[in-house]
């Protein structure tokens, strides 16, 4: 396969989805059901009905308010960002903002004034050529995973460029290191057998060498090569690639502050969670409706891939072949993305719809199923490439990226949660 083939189909498979984002409290739906707690190989199972169970008769909501916006569509550079944003914060609430287009990492008070930026592109120490989300150590330095340079880079809270470590074994850019310095990431690979190319994604605990200690789970992709270098043999190529991709469930995880690792591929509905050392101790699952496909989700994907795929590697002609031929699975994954909140709930994303609302699950620490609700979004772009949420809760707030208008900005939000008694919705105490 040429190498401008090869540039085709890594792009085809190694797509992001934007990030999306949350709003104030819509509509929720409680009913009753059956638990079932299961223990075997001291593997604890949840299971949960359909619908959630709720004590009493009661039911409970998160509202959500907007606190705070970082970010400008004209002015100050500093407020003005690019096209794949994320961030996180710091235990002072300070925002720590990676823009991938100008390859910096901007500061943020919490007040949402901006401070200092650090970072640039290149191949020196403190340089990148790509960025992931800024995540802390447990010294509560800050490191970004830089695939391109295959690395991490750490930085102390003031940008102070501290040390890098070169990664002996490429993973892909979403990692965590736990308090002993492991490592949670998935590791690509990609061979060729005949006309055929296949894809792997293993997510696994890595120790401080990137041996892979754990193996959680193997994804993996069969695509045909492209036949030919024509434009209709192009575009049949990305066509089936896009078709492989489409609302396709991806592995999602996250690593906790007790380092607890939770992880999930979501052609069902289940969650597990495992012990620091790697060790499966708990799943929760769920009965669920599966949510089916339908013409406004296949528009939203078209356009999302159109964006994601604007480059010269593909002409017009072909992008326009590929978009028209691509084949839609019935339904989506059985949730999308999840966030553990500080009190130990887990909220799991179970469906989007772009500009309109988030439909969320709420379990409690035990992993029973709480709540359902949905929240209306102002502006939630879509795709369905790939199943990756900026969102997440800390400090007693909820963060997430939002885009208006084509722009991105930070948002931070207050939330309550709230329970249903004598006929009124109250706070939680």
């Amino acid at each position: 396969m040429s190498t401008r083939h090869k540039k085709v189909y890594s792009v085809v498979i190694f797509f992001f989805m934007i990030f999306s984002t949350i709003s104030p409290f819509q509509k929720e739906t409680l009913a009753e059901g059956t638990n079932i707690i299961q223990k075997s190989d001291d593997v604890v199972v949840f299971s949960n009905p359909e619908m959630p169970i709720t004590k009493n008769g009661l039911k409970m909501r998160i509202v959500f308010k907007e606190d705070l916006s970082i970010g400008s569509a004209e002015g100050d550079e500093n407020y003005m960002f690019g096209e794949s944003v994320a961030f996180n914060t710091d235990e002072d609430g300070n925002f720590y903002v990676t823009d991938s287009d100008t390859h910096r990492i901007l500061k943020y008070n919490s007040e949402g004034k901006y401070l200092l930026s650090f970072g640039r592109e290149g191949q020196g120490p403190g340089e990148f050529q790509s960025l992931s989300v800024t995540r802390f150590d447990k010294d509560n330095n800050l490191y970004i995973t830089d695939l391109r340079n295959n690395r991490i880079s750490f930085f102390d809270k003031n940008g102070k460029f501290i040390k890098q470590i070169r990664m002996s074994e490429r993973l892909e850019e979403d990692v965590f290191i736990n308090s002993k310095g492991f490592l949670v990431a998935k590791k690509p690979g990609m061979s060729q057998e005949g006309s055929t190319q296949k894809t792997t994604s293993i997510l696994g605990l890595f120790d401080k060498k990137f041996k892979n200690l754990v193996e959680f789970y193997k994804d993996e992709i069969e695509m045909p090569l492209p036949t030919g270098r024509d434009v209709s043999s192009l575009g049949k190529f990305l066509a089936n690639g896009l078709s492989i991709m489409a609302f396709r469930p991806q592995i999602i995880y996250t690593l906790a502050n007790n380092d607890f690792i939770y992880f999930g591929y979501p052609d069902k509905y289940e969650i597990n969670i495992c012990s620091p050392e790697g060790k499966l101790i708990r799943k929760i699952t769920r009965d669920y409706k599966p949510i089916q496909i339908d013409q406004k989700d296949k528009e939203s994907f078209v356009k999302v891939a159109g964006e994601s795929l604007s480059s010269p590697i593909f002409a017009d002609d072909i992008m326009e072949i590929a978009l028209k031929k691509i084949k839609y699975r019935k339904y989506k994954p059985a949730y999308l993305g999840f966030a553990l909140m500080e009190n130990g709930w887990l909220a799991v994303v179970v469906d989007t719809r772009e500009n309109e609302y988030m439909l969320f699950d709420i379990f409690n620490k035990e992993g029973k199923y709480i709540a359902n609700y949905k929240t209306t979004v102002p502006a939630l772009p879509i795709g369905g490439l790939f199943s990756e949420f900026q969102f997440f809760f800390k400090n007693g707030k909820a963060y997430a990226v939002e885009e208006e208008d084509g722009y991105k900005f930070v948002k931070r939000y207050n939330f309550e949660i709230q329970e249903y008694k004598d006929n009124k919705w109250v706070r939680k105490k």
